[in-house]
Protein backbone atom coordinates (compact mmCIF):
# COMPACT_ATOMS: atom_id res chain seq x y z
CA UNK A 1 0.00 0.00 0.00
CA UNK A 2 1.36 3.42 -0.94
CA UNK A 3 1.45 6.23 1.57
CA UNK A 4 -0.74 9.16 0.71
CA UNK A 5 0.85 11.44 3.27
CA UNK A 6 4.26 12.72 4.28
CA UNK A 7 5.78 11.87 7.63
CA UNK A 8 7.80 14.37 9.59
CA UNK A 9 10.93 12.43 8.63
CA UNK A 10 10.16 12.79 4.89
CA UNK A 11 9.34 16.47 5.23
CA UNK A 12 12.51 17.12 7.24
CA UNK A 13 14.66 15.27 4.71
CA UNK A 14 13.22 17.25 1.78
CA UNK A 15 13.46 20.53 3.67
CA UNK A 16 17.08 19.75 4.56
CA UNK A 17 17.87 19.01 0.91
CA UNK A 18 16.27 22.30 -0.10
CA UNK A 19 18.31 24.21 2.50
CA UNK A 20 21.47 22.49 1.29
CA UNK A 21 20.81 23.70 -2.27
CA UNK A 22 20.20 27.36 -1.39
CA UNK A 23 22.47 27.88 1.65
CA UNK A 24 25.86 26.80 2.91
CA UNK A 25 24.43 24.78 5.78
CA UNK A 26 26.56 22.28 7.72
CA UNK A 27 25.60 18.64 8.09
CA UNK A 28 24.59 18.93 11.80
CA UNK A 29 22.52 22.01 10.99
CA UNK A 30 20.89 20.15 8.10
CA UNK A 31 19.77 17.48 10.57
CA UNK A 32 18.38 19.86 13.20
CA UNK A 33 16.95 22.94 11.45
CA UNK A 34 14.18 21.18 9.47
CA UNK A 35 12.93 19.47 12.63
CA UNK A 36 12.98 22.76 14.50
CA UNK A 37 10.95 24.45 11.78
CA UNK A 38 8.47 21.58 11.53
CA UNK A 39 8.21 21.49 15.33
CA UNK A 40 7.44 25.22 15.39
CA UNK A 41 4.76 24.81 12.74
CA UNK A 42 3.16 21.82 14.43
CA UNK A 43 3.34 23.33 17.93
CA UNK A 44 2.23 26.76 16.67
CA UNK A 45 4.78 28.14 19.10
CA UNK A 46 8.41 29.22 19.31
CA UNK A 47 8.85 28.09 22.92
CA UNK A 48 11.60 25.48 23.06
CA UNK A 49 9.68 23.02 25.26
CA UNK A 50 6.65 23.18 22.94
CA UNK A 51 8.84 22.58 19.90
CA UNK A 52 10.48 19.54 21.51
CA UNK A 53 7.09 17.98 22.28
CA UNK A 54 6.28 17.98 18.56
CA UNK A 55 9.66 16.81 17.28
CA UNK A 56 9.71 13.16 16.26
CA UNK A 57 12.14 10.66 14.68
CA UNK A 58 15.53 10.58 16.45
CA UNK A 59 14.44 13.20 18.96
CA UNK A 60 11.71 11.00 20.43
CA UNK A 61 14.33 8.47 21.59
CA UNK A 62 16.07 11.02 23.81
CA UNK A 63 14.92 12.67 27.03
CA UNK A 64 12.95 15.87 26.31
CA UNK A 65 15.16 17.79 28.76
CA UNK A 66 18.32 16.93 26.86
CA UNK A 67 16.64 17.87 23.58
CA UNK A 68 15.63 21.24 25.07
CA UNK A 69 19.25 21.81 26.14
CA UNK A 70 20.44 20.80 22.67
CA UNK A 71 18.12 23.30 21.01
CA UNK A 72 19.11 26.04 23.44
CA UNK A 73 22.79 25.42 22.64
CA UNK A 74 21.92 25.53 18.94
CA UNK A 75 20.04 28.83 19.30
CA UNK A 76 22.89 30.36 21.32
CA UNK A 77 25.57 29.27 18.84
CA UNK A 78 27.42 32.35 17.57
CA UNK A 79 28.49 30.53 14.37
CA UNK A 80 24.89 30.25 13.14
CA UNK A 81 23.35 33.56 12.10
CA UNK A 82 19.66 33.01 11.51
CA UNK A 83 19.27 36.28 9.58
CA UNK A 84 21.96 35.33 7.05
CA UNK A 85 20.37 31.87 6.79
CA UNK A 86 16.93 33.33 6.01
CA UNK A 87 18.42 35.86 3.58
CA UNK A 88 20.09 33.05 1.62
CA UNK A 89 16.84 31.08 1.52
CA UNK A 90 14.87 34.08 0.27
CA UNK A 91 17.55 34.93 -2.32
CA UNK A 92 17.61 31.31 -3.48
CA UNK A 93 13.85 31.32 -3.93
CA UNK A 94 13.83 34.68 -5.68
CA UNK A 95 16.50 33.53 -8.16
CA UNK A 96 14.23 30.64 -9.19
CA UNK A 97 11.12 32.82 -9.29
CA UNK A 98 9.84 33.54 -12.78
CA UNK A 99 7.27 36.36 -12.74
CA UNK A 100 6.00 35.43 -16.20
CA UNK A 101 5.01 31.96 -15.05
CA UNK A 102 4.10 33.21 -11.55
CA UNK A 103 5.74 30.12 -10.00
CA UNK A 104 9.27 29.18 -9.08
CA UNK A 105 11.13 25.95 -9.79
CA UNK A 106 10.62 24.72 -6.21
CA UNK A 107 6.85 25.25 -6.47
CA UNK A 108 6.85 27.81 -3.68
CA UNK A 109 4.64 30.82 -4.12
CA UNK A 110 5.96 34.22 -3.15
CA UNK A 111 3.19 36.26 -1.63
Amino acid sequence: MNKLYNTQKNLARDLGNFFEKVTDITKPQKKVIPYIILGMIEAESVVTTDIVKKMKDNFSLVSPFSTVRRLERFFNNKKFDVYKFYDKIILGIMKKYNPKENICKYRLYVL
